[in-house]
């Protein structure tokens, strides 16, 4: 089994080649996706976290598990005679899942689940400039409401945010994505490790995208308060480029703070709830 084990990870790399060079690149010309060179590392010590005190020997395979890889096959054809890429990164998966069912069984499968699926966070999402776009409409939108709300002159047309001495444009970069992808990731690896019922960690997961988004509005309000007080030279020379790490750590800490709310802790049995 260990033979047929390696054969298939030699197989698998040379099938998909050009698709992790693809994902290579994107992941170091794209800062959306530059925590992306990361995931599949995460995913491997996931992986063997999940089987090290099992024995694959030992196994039950899941025959139909073949109609998994052949769908998988399928969608990797689509994807290399078309133009999405996309396609051939997600057949992957399927392709991946569809051989452990096959080899190994469901056993090892509900085992694996969660770090085959954690991949995804590694693969560049076609709608993802779309909802930047709404992102960026919305931080700019409601960090200048703010701004009323304290009692600063703002206009704001579209996402142009105009001050008393200076005005800003929330360009895409601020929309706060490369944060939200980013702490989906991280927060999917938190909630996989807490001891509580699924649901819960479904729910925690979901939380995550509206403290990025209040996360990033109040960073931008904190930007814009800074420069109409202090010029816009000290807010972008002094503030707006760590601002960025700490959002992140802001808004983690917040999922860190929900989940004791929801009665949640990390411990030995964490990540080994079975999702199949």
């Amino acid at each position: 089994m260990k033979k047929i084990t390696i054969l298939l990870v030699l197989l698998l790399t040379i099938l998909y080649l050009r698709t992790f060079v693809w994902l290579a690149n994107t992941w170091f010309t794209d800062p959306v996706y530059s925590h992306g060179v990361l995931i599949p590392i995460v995913s491997l010590f996931l992986a063997w976290r999940s089987v090290r005190d099992k024995d694959v020997r030992d196994t039950d395979p899941f025959k139909p598990g073949i109609i998994l890889l052949t769908f998988g096959i399928i969608l990797y054809i689509i994807g290399s005679i078309t133009i999405f890429p996309f396609l051939s990164a997600i057949s992957f998966l399927f392709v991946l899942c569809g051989l452990i069912l096959y080899l190994y069984g469901k056993e090892v499968m509900r085992s694996l689940l969660f770090p085959v699926l954690f991949l995804i966070f590694a693969i560049p999402i076609p709608v993802v400039p779309a909802i930047t776009v709404t992102l960026q409409s919305i931080s700019a939108r409601y960090s200048a409401l703010t701004l009323e709300m304290l009692g600063v002159a703002v206009i704001r047309t579209g996402s142009e945010i105009q001050l008393t001495d200076c005005s800003f444009s929330i360009g895409l970069p601020c929309s706060g994505m490369n944060t939200l992808i980013a702490l989906l990731a991280v927060s999917a690896i938190f909630a996989y490790l807490l001891k509580c019922p699924l649901l819960t960690k479904t729910a925690l997961f979901c939380i995550t995208i509206p403290v990025a988004i209040v996360a990033n509005i109040i960073r931008i309000t904190a930007l814009l308060l800074i420069a109409d007080h202090y010029g816009a030279e000290v807010a972008m020379r002094l503030f707006h480029d760590f601002s960025s790490p700490f959002l992140f750590i802001i808004a983690f800490m917040s999922l860190i703070i929900i989940s004791k709310l929801m009665k949640c802790s990390i411990g030995e049995k964490g990540g080994q709830n079975e999702l199949l």
